[in-house]
């Protein structure tokens, strides 16, 4: 069973009434406990950071698995929390800054958003940061069960119901009768904010090189672009953590490159550098070229 799976199967039941303390608590509780059955994730870490060069001690390890549990507890919260608690708490704990400024300009102009992000940092909170700042938004994504992709749809539901946050659209990868690229390009068409990821290996993913190595990257998004016919803004979004349940969001415009994803990549790995541990792609397996 995955770390992903083991969590919800424990979390999901759990009254929605559960404070967020007490969730983080049980998040890292039931994380904790799958790390310890199952050693090899812990070699796993180690093996993925040594292989990008990166410090790969058992301090640093310990650090990498406790931002991939944060990373579960930051994807369930607002499903805990009623539409006013995430708003404040999002207000609360998120700095933003200047980061939603152009976004906001190109929607105003219905000029469509390309925000790329990566598995990095607290980025489940990157799509309803936005949402709660005015700005509709498609986010493209991968539910790992079907309860979890039912219970965010009906949550996204209630939270556009409550005035406080812009509607957010789920375009899920792989679920049936979703075609993802041809829903992707509509939301560029429409002028629309687009989320997607940017570091996973798809059918459309190109070589980049990563902390030295070569990787599949850009899931399609260089695609979409010339689709797009330039009709569009590409970013690269980062939502660090900064602290205990203290974030902020970054944006940073790609422009002026006839390689947009490796200009996103070099983005992530400036992050990675500073922050490994908060890189929570080292729990998976590393879409390397030669392999």
């Amino acid at each position: 069973m995955s770390l992903s799976s083991h969590i919800q199967e424990r979390l999901l039941t759990l009254d929605r009434g559960t404070g967020t303390a007490a969730l983080k608590r049980l998040v890292l509780a039931s994380g904790a406990e799958w790390y310890r059955d199952n050693p090899a994730e812990r070699a796993r870490l180690r093996d993925n950071l040594t292989a990008f060069g990166l410090p790969g001690d058992e301090r640093m390890v310990d650090a990498a698995a406790s931002n991939v549990m944060l990373h579960y507890y930051e994807k369930l919260l607002p499903l805990f929390c009623a539409p006013d608690a995430y708003a404040s708490y999002l207000r609360e704990h998120v700095s933003a800054g200047d980061a939603l400024a152009a976004l906001a300009e190109a929607h105003r102009a219905g000029t469509a958003s390309l925000v790329a992000v990566s598995h990095f940092g607290a980025v489940e909170l990157v799509t309803p940061t936005l949402a709660l700042h005015g700005l509709p938004v498609s986010a493209v994504l991968r539910f790992t069960t079907p309860q979890l992709s039912e219970a965010a749809a009906e949550q996204a539901r209630r939270f556009a119901d409550s005035g406080r946050f812009a509607p957010v659209r789920f375009i899920e990868v792989g679920k049936p009768g979703v075609v993802a690229a041809m829903e992707m390009a509509a939301v560029v068409r429409r002028g629309g904010v687009l989320v997607s990821v940017f570091d996973e290996r798809t059918e459309y993913s190109v070589p980049v090189s990563l902390l030295g190595r070569a990787v599949w990257g850009g899931a399609g998004l260089d695609r979409l672009m010339r689709l797009a016919g330039g009709r569009q803004r590409l970013c690269a979004a980062f939502m660090e953590r900064t602290g205990d349940e203290t974030y902020r969001l970054t944006t940073q415009e790609i422009t002026g490159t006839d390689t947009p994803v490796q200009a996103l990549v070099e983005r992530l790995e400036r992050m990675v550098r500073s922050h490994p541990e908060q890189w929570y792609f080292l729990h998976e397996k590393i879409p390397f070229v030669e392999s």
